[in-house]
């Protein structure tokens, strides 16, 4: 079994701070959410609607007056075709080519595992045994719901939605 490189690591708005930028710098490439402050919002302000740009910013570090780098990508007003509404983005990355056009694409894959996670979370049989077969097995009970989901209808689905229809279903069985 082979390693794999990481290509981006993706993080939400509450890792924007210039003390995890400074470490990201030298590990990997990374994709910040930025929270949209004051600076943030005066920047989309300026822009036109559909405008993309790239920034470069310099944060300063507190006593010691070191500098640090990073790249703000600004997108105003780009159109998200699921919710068929408008949205402002801001990233900081390290990334010296940033195609804009798929900027917002990767970002969401990192919504789509915390959406994953959260509809698991949701779909855990829960139990106050104490006995660890019945907990693993419960366990591995979930995971095969998953498994069943991902092969099946994941194109198709949420996973929530999966265990909605899938709940409904075996309640018809069982009253029939």
């Amino acid at each position: 079994m082979g390693y794999h490189n990481i290509d981006l690591l993706l993080f939400d708005r509450w890792f924007y701070s210039k003390e995890i930028i400074m470490s990201l710098n030298s590990i990997s490439n990374y994709l910040i959410f930025v929270r949209k402050d004051s600076g943030i919002k005066r920047e989309l302000e300026s822009m036109e609607m559909g405008e993309k740009k790239i920034k470069l910013h310099e944060f300063s570090m507190y006593r010691d007056g070191k500098r640090i780098t990073a790249y703000i990508a600004f997108l105003k007003r780009i159109f998200d075709h699921k919710t068929e509404e408008y949205y402002d983005w801001a990233f900081a990355t390290n990334l010296k080519e940033v195609n804009l056009d798929e900027i917002i694409g990767k970002y969401k894959i990192r919504w789509r595992i915390e959406n994953m996670f959260r509809g698991q979370d949701e779909a855990t049989i829960k139990s106050k045994s104490l006995n660890i077969n019945v907990r693993y097995f419960l366990y591995v009970y979930g995971q095969v719901l998953e498994a069943i989901w991902y092969l099946y209808f994941s194109e198709e689905m949420c996973f929530k939605r999966f265990i909605i229809e899938l709940s409904e279903a075996c309640s018809t069985m069982v009253n029939k």
